[in-house]
């Protein structure tokens, strides 16, 4: 039997009933092409301990391997051993609370083939309602976040190519060879920053990652249970490892996509439509009802005007609660203290007690912090250091603001 053309390595803890539909969906939905799968069991003390066997060999047959540890030994250790075991010369990293689509590997194996310059790529991942999950990692300087998430698929800035400097391993595809030059994955991560580790310190040979929106996997995202309880220390550990090596790029995709940058008040990069695009975009809805309104919102993520007039027609209405959700991706948008502070007036009105209480939280943090001008000169002079002048300029505009 001849050699597979990639390994899909996905480890596993519990979750039996997430596993079984992934695997199902590989299945259905790579039928033409020769691949092995991998199953590293990381533990888990339900059904996955002793129902994987047979389905995996049915599935796959001799294409399947089970590796199973008697501990939890996370992330990182469980994809290095499923790599260590793989034969194809191409590892798929893939987590198992995912969907396959149609005609999903194609566009991934065609990417790798045709740029050699390419560390890795991953499919578009989806949440369940279909929009945005993943499409890349973007940088600020003291912040790492998921670009354009809850966009629609279809949306220009979704579907443009682009180079991204890391990508999230819940579905990975790289050259095995490549991983095993750079150690694979940092195993003192826990369950998070892994693939960040990774990714940077393959970009420092030159190489990039892309994201192939031709190829869509369903990401149900953190179904593993404590999947965000370690986020603190993960987090300091890529600092001190990686702080070097990553150069803010959030404020250029927007740029790119036809966004405007902007510093928040958490003295981080914010992206929003730019002001002769909220007007193009109400021209178009002029005289039409709520419906229409918010479509369009849904349409366009970063519409904050088109959402502040949605709120107050619903509020008009009696639609108190639609408001408050309007009201609530506006705060998301702009992390400012005034808007918290108007979403904390509408909770108010509402009635609603727990989002109150969130907003004046996230009001007093933004308020302190957005006018604290040691910060914002230290986050200035370290832009001027990177020789960021587009960055630099953000800041020096924030400065002015918080000095007036």
């Amino acid at each position: 039997m001849s050699a597979p053309v990639f390994s899909v390595i996905i480890p596993v803890f519990n979750k039996w009933e997430l596993t079984a539909v992934c695997l199902r969906s590989l299945r259905e939905h790579t039928p033409d092409h020769d691949f092995e799968t991998i199953v590293v069991d990381n533990g888990s003390r339900d059904d996955t301990a002793h129902a994987l066997q047979a389905p995996g060999e049915s599935l796959f047959g001799q294409r399947f391997t089970r590796i199973r540890f008697e501990e939890n030994r996370n992330f990182g250790p469980a994809c290095n051993a499923g790599a260590k075991a793989a034969s194809a010369p191409l590892l798929f990293f893939l987590n198992n609370d995912t969907l396959l689509t149609p005609g999903w590997a194609p566009p991934l194996l065609d990417a790798l083939a045709a740029d050699p310059c390419l560390g890795g790529v991953g499919p578009l991942l989806l949440y369940e309602d279909r929009t945005v999950q993943h499409l890349g990692v973007a940088f600020s300087l003291s912040r790492v976040e998921h670009l354009y998430r809850d966009f629609l698929p279809d949306h220009p800035a979704v579907t443009r190519k682009r180079r991204l400097q890391a990508i999230t391993a819940a579905a990975l595809m790289l050259p095995r060879e490549l991983f095993f030059q750079h150690e694979g994955f940092y195993e003192d991560y826990r369950n998070g920053f892994e693939d960040l580790d990774l990714c940077l310190r393959i970009g420092q040979t030159g190489k990039h990652f892309a994201c192939a929106p031709a190829s869509v996997v369903i990401h149900l995202e953190s179904r593993t249970p404590g999947r965000k309880d370690n986020d603190a220390h993960n987090s300091a550990l890529l600092t001190q490892r990686c702080r070097s090596l990553f150069r803010p790029d959030k404020h250029l995709h927007g740029l790119r996509d036809g966004f405007l940058p902007f510093i928040d008040d958490s003295l981080d990069i914010g992206l929003r439509l730019k002001d002769e695009d909220e007007e193009r975009l109400a021209r178009t809805v002029l005289d039409q009802p709520p419906a229409v309104w918010h479509e369009r919102c849904r349409e366009h993520p970063y519409w904050v005007r088109g959402r502040e007039y949605l709120a107050g027609i619903l509020e008009e209405q009696g639609l108190a609660a639609e408001a408050l959700a309007c009201r609530i991706e506006v705060a998301d948008i702009l992390n400012l203290a005034q808007s918290s502070r108007n979403l904390m007036l509408a909770a108010a009105r509402l009635g609603d007690a727990e989002t109150l209480a969130a907003a004046e939280a996230s009001y007093q943090r933004l308020a302190e912090r957005g006018r604290d001008k040691t910060l914002c000169r230290t986050l200035l002079r370290e832009a001027a250091e990177r020789g960021d002048a587009r960055l630099e300029a953000l800041y020096e505009e924030k400065l002015r603001e918080i000095s007036r």
